[in-house]
């Protein structure tokens, strides 16, 4: 169901996977994240921002990062084209171009990857009431005319189409040894049009996220 007014950002992330204390003791080392287990998964702070909640499958639920959006869903899931997923849930954004800057371990960005962009550009845009204008490099949404997310001009990232979560770190060198040091995986390290330098890496149990040493405003 569309929103009725533009979602101005997320409530925080998700992160779906089989074995959560592994992937706590990975993020939380990379991230400086303080944990506090709940009824619903093991909830993750940075000072009194929510980042992420991590917890184990549910029903038919993929593994892997998904975003929670700002708005008025009572935790409604959206699936959009290629099963890209994201959830809108109720309460103001803590996340996105009118949050306060992001810090060390906090969200900065979102990207799609989808192999189906007309598609997905239409039902995203209408179903968060955003607008959306191509780009060489995929397609720019904005809420409000302020950057709220990007779709990747890139079909998938790994082997999956997807929301792709980007988190602050001090210095990209250090979280690159982290990675190295913690079990996961450097998959990538590229210049990002908006980021800048960017490390797209895969966790102890494979769920691919990136890491970006910018930190002044909301995408870059």
């Amino acid at each position: 169901m569309p929103s009725q007014k533009a979602v101005r950002g997320l409530r925080r992330t998700e992160l779906i996977t089989s074995d959560p204390e592994t992937s706590l003791r990975f993020h939380r080392a990379l991230l400086d994240w303080k944990v506090l287990s709940t009824e619903e998964g093991f909830s993750c702070w940075v000072g009194d921002r929510q980042i992420a909640l991590v917890h184990t499958p549910r029903a038919d639920e993929q593994a892997g990062w998904r975003p929670v959006f700002a708005g008025a869903g009572q935790g409604s899931v959206l699936t959009g084209p290629d099963d890209t997923s994201a959830v809108l849930a109720t309460g103001r954004a803590q996340h996105g171009p009118w949050a306060p800057h992001p810090r060390r371990g906090e969200l900065c960005w979102i990207e799609l990857f989808t192999e189906d962009a007309a598609r997905s550009d239409t039902f995203w845009t209408e179903t968060l009431s955003w607008t959306s204008e191509e780009a060489d490099d995929g397609a720019a949404y904005t809420a409000e005319e302020k950057p709220i997310a990007r779709r990747s001009s890139s079909g998938r990232i790994g082997d999956r189409c997807c929301w792709l979560c980007y988190f602050t770190v001090d210095s990209l060198e250090r979280a690159a040894e982290q990675v190295h040091e913690l079990g996961g995986t450097l998959l990538e390290r590229l210049e990002h049009p908006g980021m800048g330098e960017t490390l797209i890496i895969a966790d102890t149990g494979g769920a691919v996220s990136a890491l970006t040493g910018k930190t002044e405003t909301w995408g870059g």
